[in-house]
Parts: structure tokens; C-alpha cells; sequence
């Protein structure tokens, strides 16, 4: 591999990786957040044809770079949301921070909407967490409506539930039938919310994923494969409030 740099219309220089590839056949280029770009070249295409291929191939990387940076760049230590939005229930929260002497972090609602968190809210990880627990009591109180709503709908009961956070599960179920969920769930569409808990009730029935399982899925979310498709990697772009470390 070859590394060269790339003049960016903004004047910048982009570093790039020249990879020779005697099986390829087409000129190509990919840009990622662990490898940046890299530019596939195949057998008799010399270094002065590829340079001008990438040059004509500029509007593409200029399109596509700011969502790879934006990908790159870690989160400012201080940043913090000025609102909470939670789709699965179609509520939204303006946020308020007011630093006063307290050492803790107090919260309170108002009719409004807002959201205050009072106290020591010059420590971002602090207030971090204290909304988490605020949404985990959110959700606790919400997806326990819609579990319940859902069980009577189906016909499929549990004997209970707990909200967590999870870091990579959006719920489980145990053998006895209790149902953990994660409170994240909140932050998600509402069918892929209603999706994930008739999941679970579901394995009140099954407790496993065989054929019998997925069908029982299927009566009750006939598009459970698209749904299921469309949650993958969910978690990994969800706030940066919601991650602990």
C-alpha cells in the first residue's frame, strides 16, 4: 500500500491509502472511520490515471467526509442535551441546568415541559447520570403501561417486569416468565418498541428462537423481519447521555 495526501477544495490535505489489487477491475474508493480513504487500484492503471480518477471523484469525498469525521470526533466532556426526545411515547423535554451550592443534583418538571436539573451541574458526567435515572424511572412507568396494553392484546401474560440498561440487549426474559427491558427502548420508534416487547412475551411461550417462536412473532408483528433488520447497530447511535465512561 502506498500513502499519499489529497487537496481538499477547503484547502485541507487528506491523507489516503493507494491499494494495488491484481484481481480488481474497476478503479474504486472507500472512506471509513477506521481506514479514512482508501483507493483500489487494479493491474494498468497508472499512478497519473488514478490521481485524476480521485480528482474527478471529489464531490463524491467532499459529500461523504463530514459524516465520517463527525464519526471520528469524541464527544466534548462538557457537552450536555438541552432536550430529551423519546419517540416511543411521542414525549418531548426541554432541559434546564441551574448551578447552585448543592453537592447533588435535584430534578424537577415543571407543567411546561422543562426539565430542571439544579445543584452541581458543572460536572457533566454527574448530570450524565442523573438523567439516566430519570429516564430509567421514565421508562419503568411507560413501557410497563405498554407491556401490560400489549400482554391483554395478545393474550400472552409474564409475571413481571424490570427496566435496566442494558448495554447490549434491548430485553430478555426469563423462564419464569419475568421480562427485563432496557430503558433505552425509549428512545426508540414505537413499533420497534411494540416489536421488542411482544419479542419477549413471546418467549413466555417459547424460550427459545425455533420456527414455533418466529411464527408466534409473525401473528402478532408480520413484519418482524424488517423490523428486526432495521434494529441492528440501534444502540451504538443512540445519545451520548446514555453511555456510561
Amino acid at each position: 500500500m502506498n500513502n499519499t495526501h489529497l487537496k481538499l477544495p477547503d484547502g485541507r490535505s487528506l491523507p489516503f491509502t493507494i491499494r494495488p489489487n491484481p484481481r480488481a477491475k474497476y478503479l474504486r474508493m472507500h472512506l471509513s472511520v477506521d481506514k479514512g480513504l482508501v483507493v483500489t487500484q487494479p493491474p494498468g492503471v497508472t499512478a497519473q490515471q488514478l490521481l485524476h480518477w480521485i480528482n474527478s471523484q471529489m464531490g463524491w469525498i467532499t459529500t461523504h467526509l463530514p459524516k465520517v469525521e463527525q464519526q471520528t470526533q469524541p464527544p466534548t466532556a462538557t457537552t450536555l442535551p438541552d432536550r430529551l426526545e423519546f419517540p416511543a411515547t411521542g414525549a418531548r423535554f426541554r432541559l434546564a441546568y441551574v448551578p447552585t451550592a448543592h453537592h447533588n443534583i435535584a430534578t424537577d418538571l415543571a407543567d411546561d415541559g422543562t426539565l430542571t436539573l439544579s445543584g452541581a451541574v458543572g460536572n457533566p458526567e454527574h448530570c450524565r447520570y442523573v438523567l439516566r435515572e430519570w429516564t430509567k424511572n421514565y421508562a419503568r412507568h411507560h413501557l410497563g403501561q405498554m407491556l401490560q396494553q400489549l400482554a391483554v392484546q395478545t393474550g400472552l401474560g409474564y409475571v413481571s417486569y424490570s427496566v435496566k440498561g442494558q448495554a447490549t440487549r434491548w430485553g430478555s426474559c426469563s423462564s419464569r416468565g419475568n421480562i427485563n427491558l432496557n430503558y433505552k427502548l425509549v428512545l426508540l420508534p414505537v413499533a420497534w418498541v411494540r416489536y421488542t416487547l411482544i419479542h419477549e412475551l413471546c418467549h413466555t411461550v417459547e424460550m427459545n428462537h425455533s420456527k414455533q417462536f418466529w411464527a408466534l412473532v409473525a401473528k402478532f408483528v408480520p413484519e418482524y423481519k424488517t423490523i428486526h433488520a432495521q434494529m441492528k447497530g440501534a444502540m451504538q447511535h443512540l445519545p451520548d447521555w446514555t453511555k456510561i465512561g
